[in-house]
């Protein structure tokens, strides 16, 4: 910048002249008037010079200079007119030599200002032409013809020189710009080159191999570095070097001249993609055309990478989604595809075998997944030897199923070969070291295009027949029938209808059924049983609709109705008599049926010692140490534990052993048949003296007769269940509402 030193100057030449005229007019005028100017001036510079240097200062910005650029123009723009009024000012104090002396100060400041200002906005010169005029008219108003004349000559001079200097502005701020112009045009072109030599290095180092191609003669003018290091690789399958590649032809991919030159010269048939086999390698290719800033042509851009590992994995992954990886059997996405495929031909015709392995889960729990995945691929390989037919498809289905889709839909031999599938793989199967193992097989069977004409259908078929075969007794082949899907839907029907009532709360009743002790005759507690009257069929026997809750996840909105009605119900009772609730074995071990009880509990304000919870022995079958947990958990809060159907073929003793409980219930299969059957009778009396050693209390279920009690007591039991005592009854609040609903207008069936 030109302006700091002119301004410095300007400083210095103001300062110097004003002390000078200061030091001669000190003995004529009073201290005050002659210092003030001095001093102020002196103070000026000494501000000036610190702005200068803040806005020169490496944490200065353009706008801060500006700033201070702009508040030091106008401070040295009023400098004119404050040296103007101090001279004009001590001009009275001297004689002709003083006076002269005061307007030789005048105009060599006036004439410094005008010259060291030259370069400054107009802004900036106003005050300088304003104090020149106002030294004029001073002179004109002294009357004196030197004065005058004085006048007229600094006029004369001032003038032209504003001039001057305002031509001097114009043309200074013309090559300001003009330099600045090229200074900018000179910055972009750096800028430019710098973008440019900076892309250069970027390709070069890029991981993409690039190489680019002189259109005219189709050889080789750039290659990036990736570019000479895969040539590098590959180049004993080329015919020249990789330090050689520099201005031979492109030829490396496409040795064909005609499509090279119909490529290369001609943008319109870019980009262009290809997959080359170079020997045993692999080339993605890609060719881009390259324009310059107007659009034009310039040449074609080769973008290209080895990637033989790449489609080694793509084909991996391929195998992987049409196959699965333990068996190598096509998954569940191929059959299903390849039935869709087959279905989609006029006049299709397919056998579809969908295949579930009985016992399998127990070989993968009790070995280890291992051994399960090591009979599956033993599985696998029984089906392929079996199902060698053309045509035949055989996939895995997930888990332990498979499906078998066959070309025809003859129904005797597609029988006949799930004869064979289900004896084949009921074969002993040899795993090693860790022994053998035997399991078994049932299949589903549809034939299209009866049982369906497309994929979705066949396998929804299929695995209904599945269904059908497992409730036959499992190892055996079901073929679809119409009925199966009638009793699926009125199956999921019955389960739509079932959760609106639980969520309604309607149609659903509690009915107790005493439990007498032997020795008072009196009540010791009442068994809660659930009871469904539908709007549709009436009322329902437990054993329909609670299976369909356990599967369908309703079994626990189900118990806590039952539980919660139970506790509130219990809670009107003797406080000797406690009620019992059945608890399904699919709610044990999941770690939440305690909080369900303590909920129950405390709504109704009901002791938990008044609450039995019953729970089968086949509750204990599947994951007993958390199903043992959850019952701690109940122990725990209080509540007494029974262990329904003692004695119905299961591990018994060991459960006795593995949890205290404070109540066995023989199944009353053992205290019917035990009037006419001596085995029955030494179950029950066995049992009842295994109660009487443990300190537990014995209840005979299924009392019916005095020939049912007489047997009870002589064995021994402590307390009886039956009809001979009562049948289950609804609660005083709901017994109305039960005997409208068994009176004949009220609905069919009977609840008890």
């Amino acid at each position: 910048m030109a302006l700091p030193p002119l301004i410095h100057l300007m400083h210095f030449m103001l300062v110097a002249n004003s002390w000078i005229l200061a030091l001669d007019c000190l003995p004529l005028a009073p201290p005050v008037l002659v210092l003030s100017c001095p001093l102020l001036f002196s103070g000026f510079w000494v501000s000036s010079l610190i702005l200068l240097r803040r806005a020169h200062s490496d944490r200065a910005t353009d706008s801060s200079i500006a700033r201070a650029l702009v508040r030091m123009t106008w401070s040295v723009g009023l400098l004119p007119l404050i040296f103007s009024v101090w001279a004009m000012a001590l001009y009275y104090y001297g004689d002709a030599q003083d006076q002269g002396h005061v307007a030789f100060y005048l105009m060599a400041s006036m004439l410094g200002f005008v010259f060291c200002l030259a370069h400054l906005e107009t802004p900036g010169l106003v005050p300088t032409v304003m104090a020149n005029t106002l030294f004029v008219g001073f002179l004109l108003t002294r009357g004196q013809e030197s004065a005058v004349m004085m006048a007229i000559n600094v006029a004369l001079i001032i003038v032209p020189v504003l001039i001057v200097v305002h031509k001097q502005k114009r043309d200074f701020g013309r090559m300001v710009t003009a330099q600045a112009d090229a200074q900018a045009m000179i910055a972009r072109l750096r800028q430019k080159e710098r973008e440019q030599s900076r892309l250069l290095h970027m390709i070069d180092d890029m991981p993409v191999a690039v190489m680019t191609v002189e259109p005219d003669d189709l050889s080789i003018n750039y290659l990036n570095g990736t570019s000479k290091r895969l040539i590098e690789r590959i180049e004993h399958l080329l015919p020249i070097k990789a330090a050689d590649m520099l201005g031979t032809p492109i030829d490396l991919f496409y040795a064909d001249p005609e499509l090279q030159h119909r490529l290369f010269t001609d943008p319109a048939n870019l980009p262009h993609k290809a997959r080359i086999q170079l020997g045993p390698e692999k080339i993605d290719l890609k060719i881009t055309a390259v324009t310059d800033d107007e659009g034009a042509y310039v040449g074609p851009m080769l973008s290209w990478a080895i990637v033989t590992k790449e489609v080694e994995a793509e084909n991996q992954i391929l195998q992987l989604a049409h196959y699965d990886a333990l068996t190598g059997l096509a998954n569940r996405n191929s059959l299903h595809r390849e039935l869709e495929a087959r279905l989609a031909t006029p006049d299709a015709q397919a056998a579809l075998l969908f295949i579930d392995l009985d016992g399998f889960k127990r070989v993968n729990d009790t070995k280890g997944h291992h051994v399960g995945d090591l009979l599956l691929q033993q599985v696998a390989a029984r089906l392929r030897l079996q199902c060698g037919a053309p045509g035949t498809v055989i996939g895995r289905l997930g888990g332990d199923e498979f499906g078998v889709l066959l070309s025809g839909n003859d129904m005797a031999q597609v029988q006949a070969l799930a004869a064979t599938l289900i004896a084949e793989l009921g074969e002993l199967y040899h795993l090693g070291e860790t022994g053998q193992a035997r399991i078994a097989a049932s299949i589903g069977i549809a034939l299209a295009p009866m049982h369906g004409d497309n994929a979705e259908t066949l396998l929804m078929r299929s695995d209904i027949a599945l269904h059908a075969a497992k409730a036959a007794g499992k190892g055996v082949a079901c073929l679809f029938r119409p009925e199966m899907e009638e009793s699926i839907h009125e199956r999921a029907h019955m389960e739509a209808r079932l959760r609106a009532a639980l969520e309604a709360e309607e149609g659903l009743f509690v009915f107790y059924q005493p439990i007498v002790s032997v020795d008072t005759g009196k009540v010791t507690a009442r068994e809660a049983l659930i009871r469904w009257h539908d709007t549709e069929r009436g009322w329902l026997p437990p054993a329909e609709f609670i299976p369909i809750a356990e599967e369908s996840g309703l079994i626990d909105m189900l118990t806590g109705f039952v539980l919660r009605r139970a506790c509130r119900d219990a809670a009107e009772w003797p406080e000797s008599e406690r009620v019992a609730v059945n608890i399904s074995a699919a709610q044990l071990g999941k770690g939440t049926i305690a909080q369900v009880l303590c909920s129950a509990l405390a709504s109704a304000g009901l002791r938990p010692d008044r609450l039995e919870v019953e729970v089968t022995e086949t509750a204990l079958l599947g994951d007993e140490g958390d199903s043992i947990a959850d019952l701690c958990a109940l122990r725990a809060l209080g509540v007494r534990l029974a262990l329904d159907d003692f004695g119905t073929g299961y591990s018994s003793l060991a459960h006795l052993r593995a949890f205290p409980f404070d109540k066995i219930k023989i199944d009353g299969s053992f205290v019917r048949d035990a009037v006419t059957r001596p085995d029955c009778a030494a179950v029950v009396k066995a049992i009842a003296d295994l109660g009487k050693r443990l300190g537990v209390a014995v209840v005979a279920e299924g009392v019916e007769t005095q020939a049912h009690l007489d047997r009870a007591l002589e064995e021994g039991c402590s307390e009886v269940q039956g009809y001979l005592y009562g049948y289950p009854r609804p609660s005083e609040a709901d017994a109305p509402q039960v005997a409208r609903l068994e009176a004949p207008a009220g609905g069919t069936g009977s609840a008890v």
